[in-house]
């Protein structure tokens, strides 16, 4: 035990050290999507395809399954308006929202037919779009247990209150939506993209008993409708570049050289072309680790200046110069924005 609480005690006072010897920058920075769409699709519509094709058999379905059709509806509306908006977030596309309700698969696991090309085109002359963006079936569910365990309450009151443990129930919810997507390309008549995006949350009460802890636990109505807002901006992220904050630490300081202080106090107020003006100057008188240091800071800030290349160069002679092993690492992070941007331009090109 004792060993344990040596190790721990350690592991805080390298975290610390760590967090005295660097500074962070954040970039707001543009990521490819997983799915590249062509350059000829600059809106689309989006269509609500989950109308059951026998709305009694629909009812019967989901009071059979617990899934009432008005939280379904409601959870449905929640995962279209997220996709709206995650989208509307992304400069990628414009996108707008259909009016109508096309037959589908409400409570459906299994895609239904495609549309057809001739409803395709005509919902993307009535709305002026390149592409329609169906959700073509849903299914959403809201599983409890519970179990009996110790549970905190609070006896007393004023100065006498106290905190005691008593024999309790915690429950745990767990709910569940499969939201069907399809992407149509009316120009080439091909399907982009076809996937069923599930998502899952857990929420959890306890209290003394069964009752009470249902009465904190979340609502499945809300449940549903939170998940169902996972699931719509998971997809649009797979379709759509989006903005992400990307962190990066430099060196802020050196006890043989005052150019990475005076650099970092530059930088600290974002004026990133003096600070590496400053942290080139002081290069040439150096030691080996400060001189890592030194072309570790000016790489950074030619990252964030936007010059991926030149910060790579200047990463990878901290570590083949100044054998800088963290330098090595930020290499191959920067390979990787390169590629990211590289298809950043492609996915975002205009035909």
């Amino acid at each position: 035990m004792k060993n344990l609480l040596l190790k721990f005690i350690i592991l805080l006072g390298i975290l610390a050290f760590s967090a005295a010897c660097s500074k962070n920058v954040t970039m707001t920075r543009l990521v490819p999507a997983s799915v590249t769409v062509s350059p000829e699709i600059q809106k689309i519509v989006i269509v609500d395809r989950t109308k059951p094709q026998n709305e009694m058999v629909s009812v019967i379905e989901g009071l059979i399954t617990g899934e009432l059709p008005f939280e379904v509806r409601n959870s449905i509306e929640a995962t279209l308006s997220s996709l709206q908006q995650t989208l509307n977030t992304s400069p990628r596309y414009d996108i707008v929202r259909a009016n109508q309700r096309l037959t589908g698969g409400m409570f459906g696991q299994v895609f239904p037919n495609p549309l057809d090309w001739y409803t395709v085109e005509r919902l993307c002359d009535e709305y002026k779009a390149d592409a329609v963006l169906a959700l073509e079936n849903f299914n959403s569910d809201f599983v409890t247990t519970d179990r009996e365990q110790l549970v905190k309450k609070t006896v007393g009151e004023g100065k006498n209150a106290q905190t005691v443990e008593v024999q309790g129930i915690y429950i745990e919810g767990v709910a569940n939506v499969s939201a069907g997507f399809r992407l149509y390309d009316p120009f080439q008549r091909s399907i982009v993209d076809q996937q069923r995006f599930q998502k899952t949350n857990t929420w959890s009460a306890e209290a003394e008993t069964k009752t009470q802890a249902l009465a904190l636990l979340i609502a499945k109505a809300d449940a549903t409708r939170i998940v169902g807002e996972l699931a719509g901006a998971g997809y649009a992220s797979k379709i759509a570049p989006m903005y992400v904050d990307v962190n990066r630490g430099f060196f802020p300081k050196s006890k043989t050289h005052p150019a990475v202080a005076k650099g970092a106090r530059y930088a600290e107020v974002d004026q990133w072309e003096k600070a590496i003006q400053i942290w080139e100057s002081g290069i040439s008188t150096a030691d080996e680790k400060t001189g890592g240091m030194l072309l570790y800071n000016i790489a950074v800030g030619y990252e964030v200046l936007g010059s991926l290349d030149l910060a790579k160069e200047w990463a990878g002679r901290a570590y083949t110069e100044f054998d800088l092993k963290k330098a090595r690492n930020y290499v191959r992070i920067l390979d990787q924005e390169i590629q990211n941007a590289n298809l950043i331009n492609k996915q975002m090109s205009r035909y």
